[in-house]
């Protein structure tokens, strides 16, 4: 009996006390695994949308930067600049955000940072490209080449309430591109009626050119630095008769307006969830890195969209800061910074 006795006391279990302290030690553990698991997940999560608005913004950058490389034409804040944006028709496009400024294009080479009083930095781009050449065989044997020309506006539009002081987003950029226009210096050097007025009838009915193609309907001929004010600064094609009006007609708004095109205008980031980082992000986002940086109801200056226009006419170099941010509410944003300077034509 006392060896039995001896052997059910060597088979007993663990105490109450080591149960509780195992269990404390198994629930410390995999809390401590569970953490770093979600952890590693958001971190590789946040990787992702650094790399992917990182990607964006290059992609934004690049179309500007292309865009810029064929400009004749860039649109200061003067009388010229703001003339002709006042005659674009954003009919049925975003609303642009208030304190919107087009920069002050500098005849000095160097960028810099402004100061209250003295500012060239602007939140806005529009300019004049060169869309096409249009190459045409008149019936008399003569060829003649003339310049197309679309204006670009790229410009900044609030977006689900934005810019929104609790966050840094809330902020789109809208490009808009206008109607053909064909240059009137190109036009006035056809001498013979005849083929100016076939070079006409052939441009407002889109046929085909001398190369076999056809282009989009141009119905409007312009003078590359005429104010709109100016009476022949614009020309509108008569179809019909291949004449010149400096009175638009058809339906045209007098006085006058450059339509834009009419492929569908939408924000260029919100499909991506993405947005321009407002005045609201951190500092370490890089905001108003040349603007001075103000808030008003209207919706501030600069954001991430900064311009900046140096050199002369012969050597025109544009500046494009841009800082865009993910749109995502939780967690870290995860934005990029990034600046590129694009040599152009100021014709």
């Amino acid at each position: 009996m006392h060896t039995q006795t001896n052997e059910r006391q060597g088979q007993r279990g663990h105490s109450l006390i080591e149960l509780v302290i195992s269990s404390t030690l198994l629930v410390g553990m995999i809390y401590v695994l569970t953490t770093l698991s979600v952890q590693g997940g958001e971190a590789q999560e946040y990787a992702r949308r650094l790399n992917r608005v990182t990607e964006i913004t290059q992609d934004l950058t690049d179309a500007i930067r292309l865009e810029l490389v064929s400009s004749v034409r860039l649109f200061g804040n003067d009388a010229e600049g703001l003339a002709n944006l006042a005659a674009l028709d954003l009919t049925g496009a975003p609303t642009p955000l208030g304190d919107l400024q087009l920069p002050t294009i500098s005849g000095t080479p160097q960028l810099r940072q402004d100061v209250v009083g003295d500012a060239i930095t602007g939140n806005s781009l529009f300019f004049a490209k060169v869309a096409w050449d249009e190459r045409f065989a008149c019936t008399s044997g003569e060829e003649y080449v003339i310049d197309v020309y679309r204006w670009v506006y790229y410009y900044l539009t609030p977006e689900d309430g934005g810019p929104d002081p609790s966050h840094p987003i809330g902020i789109n950029i809208v490009r808009v591109e206008s109607e053909p226009m064909a240059d009137a210096g190109c036009v006035d050097r056809i001498s013979d009626p005849v083929d100016q007025q076939e070079v006409m009838i052939h441009l407002a009915n889109s046929t085909a050119d001398a190369d076999g193609e056809t282009h989009a309907r141009c119905a409007v001929v312009w003078s590359r630095g005429g104010l709109p004010s100016v009476v022949g600064t614009f020309r509108q094609i008569d179809e019909d008769d291949g004449s010149l009006s400096t009175t638009p007609f058809g339906g045209r708004p007098d006085p006058w307006q450059v339509l834009r095109s009419q492929d569908a205008v939408t924000g260029l980031l919100s499909y991506r969830h993405h947005s321009i980082a407002s005045n609201y992000a951190p500092g370490a986002f890089g905001l108003a890195k040349y603007g001075v940086m103000t808030n008003s109801p209207n919706g501030g200056f600069p954001h991430g969209l900064e311009i900046q226009v140096v050199g002369d006419s012969s050597a025109r170099q544009v500046m494009v800061h841009l800082v865009v941010t993910s749109t995502r509410r939780t967690g870290h944003f995860a934005w990029s910074d990034l600046q590129v300077m694009v040599d152009t034509r100021d014709l």
